[in-house]
Formats: structure tokens, C-alpha cells, sequence
């Protein structure tokens, strides 16, 4: 059975984040990590999160070229507000984004990743935004569960929708 993997470009409107930093660990704990550190300075119920139950991770777009090393866990909030120390604010400036929805276990969201990039790699009109500063993101919701307070190894189902800024190829 050939699966259907599901690419759209959309527009997604600018907001703020409250975020962790972390590097890319091998057994994939730093976004947990970052997520525990996130939620203990800025609960789940604090006042200044926006609406829509879930949990960003944010790419700097300049390394999809080489290795990811560094991404950032957050929350999207209204205002910054009192930042607590060791949280870091984001502006995320919003715009085209190519987007695909994963909803599987592994194997299919290493698809689902493929199928992006080939998509990208493959559109006449649009390559991924590498400027410095851009932000792809994984909204990772909360229900029916939330994968960062999972370990990697122990999730059966993935389940997160990939948004990666893209801009007009330059003829």
C-alpha cells in the first residue's frame, strides 16, 4: 500500500515564544530535557500562553545544509512578560511555510521528512529560507499526548505537524 504524505504551503502568522535551548543528543533527550526545564519556569496554566494546546520546536533553517545541532523547546505566549531566568524569547516572524503532517511511528516520519525536502528540492517556485535567524518549527500538541514528556525511544506514534519557512527562488 503506497502511503499519501500530504504537502501544503501555508501561512503562518508571526508570534512569540518562551523557549529552552538544547543541542541534539544521540539518544534524542535534549528537547525532554528542554521541555522540563521550560514548564517548571512557565506552567502550562500561566496567563501569557497563546491559544491552541501545543508545544513548539524550533530549527534555526541555516542548518537543514549540515548537521542540526541546536534547536530551541517552546511555548507560544501573547507577551514575554517577566522572563524567568535561563528562558530565552523568541520572535518568530512568521510566513510562507511548507507543512506535512506526521502521524505514525518512525519509519514514517523519517518518510515524511523525505518527502518535504524531496518536495522542496523538487519545487520550481520555493526553496527552504536559510537566512539567519529564520525558524523552521514541529508543533507538538498536548493531547492525546505530549511526546516531550516521553522518551524518544519509548514513542509508538509521532504526531506533530513540520512548518519550515520557504521563500521564491530567485530566478
Amino acid at each position: 500500500m503506497q502511503e499519501t504524505i500530504a504537502i501544503d504551503l501555508v501561512e503562518v502568522a508571526p508570534f512569540k515564544a518562551l523557549a529552552v535551548s538544547t543541542e541534539m543528543t544521540p539518544d534524542k533527550s535534549g528537547t525532554r530535557l528542554a521541555w522540563s526545564k521550560l514548564t517548571a519556569q512557565v506552567p502550562l496554566d500561566d496567563a501569557r500562553l497563546a491559544d491552541g494546546p501545543s508545544a513548539y520546536v524550533f530549527i534555526p533553517q541555516e542548518q537543514w545544509s549540515m548537521e542540526i545541532d541546536k534547536l530551541w523547546v517552546g511555548l507560544a505566549v501573547r507577551e514575554f512578560g517577566d522572563v524567568p531566568q535561563g528562558i530565552e524569547t523568541l520572535e518568530i516572524s512568521g510566513g510562507l511555510c511548507v507543512s506535512a503532517r506526521v502521524n505514525g511511528d518512525e519509519a514514517h516520519m523519517w518518510r515524511v521528512y523525505d518527502a518535504i525536502f524531496a518536495w522542496i528540492e523538487q519545487s520550481p517556485d520555493y526553496e527552504i529560507d536559510r537566512r539567519e535567524g529564520v525558524l523552521g518549527m514541529e508543533t507538538v500538541p498536548f493531547e492525546p499526548m505530549n511526546a516531550l514528556t516521553i522518551p524518544y525511544a519509548e514513542i509508538e506514534t509521532f504526531n506533530f505537524t513540520m512548518l519550515y519557512p520557504v521563500c521564491k527562488k530567485s530566478s
